[in-house]
């Protein structure tokens, strides 16, 4: 998805560690990670409340009548 090389993720890395410094870094991957987490949640949530509704069978009708 997206062409980032070993290089590029050590040079985000080390900006982070400056801007951020040693101490408040753990903590944020910490909240970053739940952050994703809650995130990736929620659409599993609202995918399965799509399909509960049967928002997958209007698709499949609607690309069968064109």
């Amino acid at each position: 998805m997206f062409d980032i090389g070993f290089f590029e993720i050590l040079i985000i890395c080390l900006i982070s560690l400056i801007i951020l410094g040693p101490k408040r870094l753990p903590s944020f991957f910490t909240s970053l990670e739940e952050l994703y987490l809650k995130t990736k949640s929620g659409l599993r949530k609202l995918k399965q409340e799509l399909y509960s509704e049967g928002f997958d069978d209007q698709n499949k009708d609607d690309d069968q009548g064109k």
